[in-house]
């Protein structure tokens, strides 16, 4: 029998591991919820990971297209700090929430927004990003493991 109630969604106190038989998806206001379909399968990768700036730091890879890297700068300037060679660019990062950071025109400022950088996951580590430059441009670099 149809119902014209809207559907809920399921909610835990605590995180549940994949092992447990169930996936509880973090987010940031400590209440985990759990997703169904394309959300679920994004922001799995997103949940599992523990979301502290160290996971962040590394080098990664754009192909031929050259490597990027991210510096943890936080004990001189407070910031992550993106390096492009292929683009001369090394820039700030201001965060904007757990898994996306920005950069602005201004290395001492972030308004207006130049680019982004949002971190994935595996389900393990951040092994890649989505990086968009200028509203023109964007890259996917891949960790480079070593």
């Amino acid at each position: 029998m149809p119902s014209d109630a809207a559907p809920q969604e399921v909610c835990a106190e605590s995180p549940r591991s994949p092992a447990s038989g169930g996936k509880i998806l973090a987010n940031e206001s400590g209440q985990d919820i759990l997703k169904h379909g394309a959300e679920a399968r994004f922001m799995h990768g997103l949940a599992t990971e523990e979301f502290v700036e160290e996971n962040y730091v590394g080098e990664y890879s754009l192909g031929a297209g050259g490597r990027v890297w991210i510096e943890d700068d936080r004990a001189m300037s407070g910031h992550l700090v993106l390096h492009a060679e292929h683009m001369g660019l090394i820039r700030p990062l201001f965060r904007f929430n757990r898994f996306i950071y920005v950069y602005g025109e201004d290395p001492a400022n972030p308004d207006p927004v130049l680019g982004s950088v949002t971190f994935f996951s595996d389900g393990y580590i951040i092994h890649q990003f989505l990086w968009q430059h200028n509203a023109t441009q964007a890259f996917y670099p891949t960790r480079i493991v070593r």
